[in-house]
């Protein structure tokens, strides 16, 4: 198949949480661009306005995404306290950034989630914010949601957090820092998974004028009140990655993914540009950039060093303009290894891939994929377990990225069904009409 496609991928729902995070934190009106419409994004953005109408007579419309006013002033002029509940579905992003929210502000809340999200960790989190001083209790059972949490203000101060199981905890605990009387001193035990969404966090905090840096497993943030900014959100590089399987089961493409930072590829895959762009002296122009020094807000996602693994696979990434295009490139068939702990999000892209071209290949870093909106490494075996049969007849397991990843396989072994393809919204709602030239039915 050969592919000529103009796409503008969807935003970044994890820059997009954290931008709405760090406006709840600051109390101001975020002034976001190309704020994420994926589920998860709705999902926090309606809980966190929830917790605003709890908080105050002034309410702020459901279908506005400005201006949010829910911060610490408003929130100190709670009049009544009660048990709300918050039902964060299928979110992991969303429990795990509201159950730190809820701590530090005044208020009895019941945070809970679907039965898929009741079976995802908690404990390291809860474990922290109860060394600092929150009142968190497990309703059910213990380590896991629904949550019953008593909010008060929570001083800060130094505390250790295990992330061996998500970094989602770190990025939760250092975005309230700002506001703790005494800041936060974070002391990193066990295996440090993620690590380039930690660094995201803490890039995007500096940019709303928080004072945070970590080195190596200790992180620092500084009392100092956030700022309002503007900030654009970046397309998102993981939704990229499903173009690039495509791109690597064609026999000829020209894919160009609209307004993709390179920067995000000379940070995280910098041998993976097949041209690089030049000022007028014919020099490669991208310098050198400071990982929080990024007052354009570009660059911060780690999984754009799907880039660079491609290169493995045939697909070459050019730098046109403010664009990346896709491209076919030569490469060596020979045995490959990949290692997830730092992107476990790519790794449906890169199984789904590697069968699809038969080639030979060591995975490693697999440890918590387990603990996503399904155990993708059982899931994604038993979907390629089915690459023989036709039609193709795929289960989505309740993931979208499962269902993102199968998909691009109907180009090489023929039609395609998904038990429930709407899974996609969760994070690219436009994906099937993107791929509308997949033979999906």
């Amino acid at each position: 198949m050969k592919l000529q496609c103009d796409i503008t991928l969807p935003s970044s729902k994890s820059e997009s949480n954290r931008a709405l995070m760090i406006a709840a934190y600051g109390g101001f009106a975020p002034k976001i661009r190309n704020l994420s419409d994926s589920h998860d994004t709705k999902v926090l953005r309606d809980a966190l306005r929830f917790c605003r109408v709890c908080h105050s007579e002034d309410f702020v419309s459901i279908d506005t995404l400005t201006p949010l006013s829910f911060g610490m002033t408003c929130l100190q002029n709670l009049k009544r306290i009660y048990t709300r509940q918050i039902d964060i579905a299928d979110c992991g992003t969303a429990a795990r950034f509201l159950a730190t929210y809820l701590a530090c502000h005044e208020g009895e809340w019941l945070l809970t989630g679907t039965q898929r999200m009741r079976q995802r960790p908690m404990a390291p989190l809860v474990e922290a914010l109860r060394a600092l001083g929150a009142d968190i209790q497990y309703v059910e059972k213990e380590g896991f949601l629904p949550l019953r949490i008593i909010g008060k203000p929570l001083a800060g101060g130094k505390v250790t957090l295990d992330m061996t199981q998500s970094s989602q905890f770190a990025s939760s605990l250092v975005m309230a820092a700002p506001m703790f009387p005494d800041g936060l001193e974070l002391e990193l035990v066990g295996d440090l998974s993620s690590l380039p969404y930690l660094d995201m966090t803490l890039s995007m905090m500096c940019h709303f004028s928080a004072q945070a840096e970590r080195q190596g497993r200790r992180v620092v943030v500084q009392p100092k009140p956030y700022q309002p900014k503007p900030f654009a959100i970046e397309p998102d590089w993981t939704a990229a990655s499903y173009w690039y399987e495509m791109a690597a089961f064609s026999e000829e493409c020209e894919i160009r993914l609209r307004s993709l930072s390179p920067l995000a590829v000379h940070r995280y895959a910098p041998s993976a540009t097949h041209v690089m762009p030049t000022d007028e002296g014919g020099r490669a122009s991208m310098g050198c950039f400071s990982r929080y020094d990024m007052d354009d807000n570009h660059g911060l996602q780690g999984d754009a060093i799907i880039a660079e693994w491609m290169t493995q696979l045939g697909v070459g990434t050019t730098v046109e303009g403010d664009d990346l295009v896709l491209r076919k490139i030569p490469f060596e068939k020979r045995p490959l290894h990949f290692d997830f702990s730092q992107h476990p999000d790519l790794y449906p892209t890169m199984a789904a891939t590697c069968a699809g071209l038969h080639m030979e290949a060591h995975f490693t870093g697999l440890d918590n994929l387990t603990l996503k909106e399904s155990d993708r490494v059982e899931a994604m075996q038993a979907e390629l377990s089915k690459l023989d049969q036709h039609p193709l007849r795929f289960c989505a397991h309740n993931d979208h990225r499962i269902a993102m990843a199968l998909a691009p396989l109907s180009m090489l072994f023929g039609p395609a069904t998904f038990d429930h393809p709407e899974v996609v919204e969760k994070s690219y709602p436009n994906f099937w009409k993107d791929a509308s030239f997949l033979p999906i039915f």
